[in-house]
């Protein structure tokens, strides 16, 4: 049945069955003579012809007819009739062929169009269904209000983040007004002229629905709707982050606090120690003559000080963590290759590659490492062709990065790590808090001679040995 179908509706169908009517209906015409004009009825071959002919094609069509009309109509034909005749015949024909096919033509064109605006409208349907579960589904909080500040939509994420507990009883935050929950983004005028450009990002101060206060982190974009303008929000509560980055950063300056104070306590038990010997040699020289008691409270005065200098370096041992040392170096590239960039200082970076895990705090291990770039970068400072190098290699059930630069090189190697021992540049605790940072989890950080500049090694233990 299908395949019946299928024939009736192809083109040589059609133009074979409308050349059979055109040689019926001529013949039944020539047969007929004068008695009954069949002229009318080629019109029907011409109009199913012409559903499946080119324009072009239309006007031979028409001419066919008009030779098939002549010749068995019967009419005598003379100059002053026939003329007259066959052309009425010929535009007759070939205006109806034209209309047809100018019908079947708009159809098809109609049709297509349809066709790609049912194909548009379904994929318009799919992306915003997908856009609709990604916006459902989403971690970041998203609202969007009108014109007047009133929320519109709301994920659930955005719901939970106001709400807490409550969103889950049914509250919810469709109808409010943003000036309640967002008073900062409400008072963001998006009527005024050019609104409808605003895509920026804000760091702004939320409210719960408890009146809490939170900070937030708020991507804003607004836009002009059928039904007016729009503002769609994507809000991420960063009190969390800020937090944990100001308790990272306070337990840095404590890390750092209790060692230099316990660097100056220690200097203080070495001269603590000399007066001391100092007092016993006076004391041994003057054994003869009768004790004095200054010799005795210097004495008790130098005992005093050693007991209140003795609290020893105490290092702040962190737990070491697992750092995946491909992806730190990496990101300390990133952050590495702007201030290089702008102190004209070339990088040499030889990295070998599946690098194994680390035993490291990679807060500490990030500082050792800007400390030994920074102290590079002064070095490098008067020299031409600058050069830092970097390499990093797994040898002897050690991982060890180092960090070797062309400068002038270390004049005196035994001060390297003792505390306050810098110049007049520096307080003379950063390499020293480097080390110190290193050996709290169980690395080191070296100074290796060569004949040329300066290299610093750092050593690390990796995650198949006990930290």
């Amino acid at each position: 049945m299908r395949r019946a179908v299928s024939i009736t509706k192809s083109g040589a169908f059609r133009l074979m069955v409308g050349l059979v009517g055109i040689a019926i209906i001529g013949y039944v015409d020539r047969r007929l003579s004068e008695a009954i004009p069949l002229a009318l009825l080629y019109l029907a071959p011409v109009v199913l012809m012409s559903t499946v002919l080119r324009r072009w094609q239309i006007p031979l069509l028409g001419v066919l007819c008009t030779v098939v009309v002549e010749f068995a109509d019967g009419y005598p034909w003379t100059v002053r009739e026939g003329v007259a005749r066959d052309a009425l015949y010929f535009f007759a024909y070939t205006a109806a062929g034209l209309y047809v096919s100018e019908l079947v033509s708009r159809h098809d064109t109609e049709k297509s169009h349809l066709e790609a605006l049912e194909v548009e409208i379904e994929a318009r349907r799919g992306a915003e269904e997908q856009l609709r579960l990604v916006v459902a589904n989403s971690s970041i909080a998203i609202i969007t209000s009108d014109e007047m500040g009133t929320i519109l939509q709301a994920n659930d994420a955005a719901e939970r983040m106001y709400w807490g507990e409550d969103a889950a009883a049914g509250a919810h935050l469709e109808g409010s007004s943003l000036q309640v929950f967002m008073p900062s983004l409400a008072r963001v005028q998006i009527q005024r002229q050019g609104w409808e450009h605003l895509k920026t990002m804000l760091q702004c101060q939320g409210l719960r629905a408890t009146q809490d206060p939170f900070l937030a982190d708020v991507w804003v974009s607004s836009y002009i709707t059928s039904r007016g303008g729009r503002l769609t929000a994507m809000i991420i509560d960063a009190s969390t982050e800020v937090r944990d980055r100001e308790e990272a950063n306070l337990e840095q300056v404590l890390v750092g606090s209790r060692l230099a104070v316990g660097a100056l306590f220690h200097e203080i038990r070495n001269i603590c120690a000399a007066i001391a010997v100092v007092q016993q040699n006076l004391w041994a020289k003057f054994a003869s003559e009768e004790p004095s008691e200054d010799f005795e409270a210097l004495r008790q005065l130098v005992t005093a000080l050693e007991r209140m200098a003795s609290l020893e370096l105490s290092l702040v041992r962190r737990r070491p963590t697992k750092v995946k040392l491909d992806n730190f170096l990496r990101e300390f590239r990133s952050i590495l290759m702007p201030s290089l960039r702008e102190s004209g200082i070339a990088l040499g970076w030889c990295i070998e590659p599946s690098l194994p895990e680390v035993w490291a705090d990679q807060q500490s291990l990030l500082q050792v490492f800007l400390n030994l770039v920074r102290n590079a970068e002064k070095a490098l400072a008067p020299v031409e062709n600058a050069k830092l190098e970097i390499r990093a290699v797994c040898a002897g059930g050690h991982v060890r990065v180092r960090v070797s630069d062309n400068g002038p090189g270390v004049s005196d190697e035994a001060s390297l790590f003792r505390p306050f021992g810098g110049g007049p540049s520096g307080s003379g605790l950063g390499l020293y808090l480097s080390r110190a940072m290193m050996l709290s989890f169980h690395g080191d950080l070296v100074y290796e001679p060569g004949a040329s500049g300066a290299t610093f090694v750092v050593d690390m233990n990796p995650v198949e040995a006990e930290p």
